[in-house]
This record gives structure tokens, C-alpha cells and sequence, in this order.
């Protein structure tokens, strides 16, 4: 059994008090959350910027102190705040090297990992209350809690979260002015297989709102279960669909987004404009992410439809861009794409499918339909090794016949963390054309998370886990693949 960490213990302690015992909001200054992201320098290196939510939005920034040894002691600078009424909080940021705690607090954020020998994969993690069991940390039918405390059990040197961190706080409906509007979703919430943004941009950050992106969702679907996660190593996060602009965007740029002002990172901090705007979207620009052993390629995919031709320029220039950073790098063990919506993978078809988008047999849609076509039109300079995704809530893996000379990578849609499950998956291993070349797989729709070890000459190996940590698939890839895919499951 897996030792418990205080930190867990304490949290879970926290969800059996009465309601009024832990209504009281925190007093001005306390350190709510530390965690690390990684980023890309101006000169194309990795960084780790280490930030700290402090409660009150006028909050002096905490110093970090390392951890061991009579290392200095590091200022931190506050991020700007997009909306303080919101988010009445202060999030500080500092880039450092090695782990440090947080001044004040026993809260540590993780330093630049030394290796990634170890990855812990997880998606689309946050909870819709009223599908849920009403979002109880530690219930079954919400494990995200678990599931970080089991991924974070294994001492990870790197976290990667494939997106989605917030549901309860994203509804596919808003009141503005008083009057039910859809979300704008880039297709998602909508029976259209144009994926056509028709009429006013509506969104849940529109003038008017009812119900605008919040720090109290955030706090509860990603920041108080994921503690331990948060704490154990460094993250890569992947932007998603919830995190558009017209849904929760503006506390993904305060809050996870690696853009900073800080000197020397690549790209500075964003912030959604907007939503009455002309250009009321924001495409982030793809980064490299280089570690001993991995590299990771990062799409910002929450604007890419699975079906239909929107924003189709804007992702044929992120694979320009992908191509440039592939071409002119140094070549790792192991290279993997991230990106919160699956570059190939299937889903069981309905009326909104096109003619065109499926199977051969009809059966399964194929999606998505924008990566895919900026995937050809720019094609990369050498090998993927691997595709991370989330998106389609459940487990999802792929693999292709490497007889063509450019042929898929292997794709794993790690979308089943936390948010209710899908059950449209092909039920069984599978093997069905995907643009002209044979995938093989399986799907599963049962939480959990992926543990990915990366092997040398650009091979991998990985674990699908339940939320306890049990193996429910092993995975390899590098060696071609075999008639069901990557990944085999668990008898």
C-alpha cells in the first residue's frame, strides 16, 4: 500500500467537517496553492517557474527559500490579475532551479527536473456536480482527488495535464442580460458538423454574465484535489476546450498558462480579450519543452475542431511552427506532441458525423478533422514518436502500420481523470483505416491515469493505473506496432 502524505490526509479531514467549519474564507496572505510549470526561454532552453496563489488580491508575493542547503532566498513577482472581483487572489512567480518552500508556509514547489525518466499523464480531470455525486472529494464517481495522491505516490519527475481542469465553473449555457445563450465551444455543445461560429460570440466572460469564469471553481476542481500532484514534480499543461476565452481562459492565463513577464521567458503573459471584440479568440503559439531523454511539442488545440474547417489557417500555421521546432533541434529519445484534442482517434458516429469522417464501415467517427489536415499540409521534418491528448473522456490508444514513410504516430487520449466517463468508445480491440493508413487499437472508459517511461531510440513504455494505482493496460511503442495498437489490457 502506498504511504498516505500529510497533505492528503489533512484535505481529506478538511471534507468531513461541517459546511460552516470551512466556510471562512482564508485570512489575506495565506498561501492557497504552489506549484511549478514549465517554459521555454528566449533562447529556446526549459525554464521552471515556480508560482504561489496567496489569499487577497492586493497580497504582498511570498519569498521561496530552498529547501536544503544556504542557497539565497528568491522574490517572487505578482502575475496580472484579469479580474480581481473574481479572482481575489494574488498569484506570484519566480523562476528557480532547485525545489524551494514557500516563506510562511509549508507549501514546496518543484524545481527543474534532472532526468524524465518517470512521466505521470492525466486529462480532463474536473467534475460536473450534477452528474457526479455532487463533486465530494473522495467520492467514486469523482476520483480526481485519488487519482493525484496514486500519480503523485510514484515520485514522478515530470507531470503532464492534457486539459480540461475545469467543469463545474464551464456550462455549456449562460444567462446574459437575462437570456439563455449557448457557450461559443469551437463545435463542442452544438449539433453542427461545420463547426461554424454563427452570430455574437456568447460566452461566460460576455458582458451581462451571470455566472463569469471563477477562482472558487478553480480552487475546487483542480487546485484543493490536486495538492499532492501539484507538489510532486514540475507540469506541462495543455490548454483546453474549458479554457477558452468564453469559458474559463482568463484563469487559465492568471493561472496555469506558461506565458510570463518574467525576464527571459519566451512569451509573455496572456490575457483573454473581450468577448464583444473583433479578435475575441487567443491561439497560443507552440513550444518546445526539452528534458534529458523527451522532448515535448505543445499545441494549443482548445480552438481546433473535431469536425469542420473553423480556424483551419490558424492550425496549419501551428504546424509551420511545429515543423520549425522539430527541424531545428537536437534529437532526444523520445518525442511526443501535446495536445489537449486528439490528432487521430475515434469515436462511435452519430447525426453530426460527415460524409467522409468515418470508418469505412460507418460505424466510428474520426476525429480531429483540423489537426489532421494542418498534420498534412505541414508534415514534420522527421518522426513523432508519441501523441498526448485528453478531450474524449476516456482511454483511448492507437497505433499505425509503420510500412508508410510518414506514418501517425501512436496516439494515448488519457481524457478519463476525473470528469464523468464516456461510453462510445469501440468497446473491443478495433482496426479501421484512418487517412489511408490502418489503426489499431482499443478504448476503455474506466478512471484513471498513464505512467510513461521513456526508452531509448525513441521507444516508451507505460502503465494505464486506476485511481488506487492497479494496472489496467500496458503500453509500448518504438518497436511498430501490433495488430491492437499500442497498448494491451489487463485480464
Amino acid at each position: 500500500m502506498r504511504a498516505t502524505t500529510p497533505l492528503f490526509t489533512a484535505t481529506i479531514i478538511a471534507t468531513l467537517l461541517p459546511t460552516a467549519a470551512r466556510a471562512a474564507e482564508p485570512t489575506p496572505g495565506t498561501v492557497l496553492a504552489a506549484y511549478t510549470v514549465l517554459a521555454p526561454n528566449r533562447q529556446g532552453a526549459t525554464v521552471a517557474i515556480a508560482r504561489a496563489i496567496v489569499q487577497g488580491a492586493e497580497s504582498p508575493c511570498p519569498r521561496l527559500i530552498p529547501v536544503t542547503g544556504p542557497g539565497s532566498a528568491v522574490a517572487t513577482t505578482a502575475r496580472n490579475n484579469p479580474d480581481p472581483a473574481n479572482f481575489p487572489i494574488r498569484v506570484c512567480e519566480a523562476i528557480v532551479t532547485a525545489s524551494m518552500q514557500v516563506d510562511g508556509s509549508r507549501q514546496r514547489v518543484p524545481g527543474l527536473p534532472r532526468k524524465a525518466g518517470a512521466v505521470s499523464v492525466v486529462g480532463d480531470s474536473g467534475c460536473k456536480p450534477a452528474d457526479q455525486d455532487g463533486c465530494r472529494l473522495g467520492s467514486k464517481a469523482w476520483p480526481f482527488q485519488q487519482i493525484a495522491h496514486s500519480a503523485a505516490a510514484a515520485k514522478p519527475d515530470l507531470v503532464v495535464h492534457m486539459g480540461d481542469y475545469n467543469y463545474r465553473g464551464t456550462p455549456g449555457q449562460v444567462s446574459i442580460n437575462g437570456v439563455r445563450q449557448p457557450v461559443y465551444d469551437a463545435g463542442d455543445n452544438t449539433g453542427s458538423v461545420s463547426c461554424q461560429l454563427a452570430g455574437p460570440y456568447h460566452g461566460q466572460n460576455s458582458q451581462g454574465s451571470a455566472d463569469p469564469d471563477r477562482w472558487q471553481d478553480w480552487w475546487l476542481d483542480l487546485f484543493q484535489p490536486a495538492a499532492d500532484l501539484l507538489a510532486a514534480a514540475p507540469w506541462v499543461v495543455a490548454r483546453g476546450n474549458h479554457e477558452l476565452c468564453s469559458r474559463a481562459g482568463p484563469g487559465w492565463f492568471y493561472l496555469l498558462d506558461p506565458g510570463s513577464d518574467l525576464a527571459g521567458v519566451e512569451t509573455g503573459q496572456a490575457v483573454c480579450p473581450a468577448a464583444e471584440s473583433s479578435e475575441p479568440l487567443v491561439f497560443g503559439a507552440p513550444y518546445r519543452i526539452d528534458l534529458p531523454g523527451l522532448a515535448l511539442l505543445v499545441v494549443d488545440s482548445a480552438n481546433a475542431c473535431d469536425q469542420g474547417e473553423l480556424h483551419q489557417a490558424h492550425f496549419d500555421q501551428q504546424f509551420r511552427e511545429v515543423q520549425r521546432l522539430l527541424g531545428n533541434s537536437p534529437d532526444p529519445a523520445l518525442v511526443a506532441l501535446v495536445s489537449h484534442r486528439p490528432l487521430s482517434a475515434v469515436r462511435k458516429a452519430d447525426a453530426s458525423t460527415a460524409p467522409g469522417d468515418s470508418d469505412r464501415s460507418g460505424a466510428y467517427a474520426i476525429i480531429d478533422q483540423t489537426l489532421q489536415r494542418a498534420y498534412r499540409k505541414y508534415p514534420l521534418p522527421r518522426p513523432v514518436d508519441l501523441v498526448l491528448s485528453g478531450h474524449m473522456h476516456r482511454f483511448q490508444a492507437i497505433g499505425f502500420s509503420r510500412a508508410s514513410q510518414a506514418p501517425y504516430p501512436d496516439q494515448l487520449v488519457v481524457g478519463n481523470s476525473g470528469v464523468s466517463l464516456a461510453h462510445n468508445h469501440p468497446a473491443k480491440p478495433f482496426s479501421l483505416p484512418i487517412d489511408g493508413l490502418t489503426g489499431s487499437g482499443f478504448g476503455l472508459s474506466k478512471f484513471g491515469y498513464m505512467e510513461i517511461a521513456p526508452g531509448g531510440k525513441h521507444g516508451w513504455k507505460g502503465t494505464l493505473r486506476n485511481p488506487a494505482g492497479k494496472p489496467l493496460a500496458s503500453c509500448e511503442g518504438g518497436k511498430g506496432a501490433t495488430k491492437t495498437g499500442p497498448c494491451t489490457p489487463k485480464k
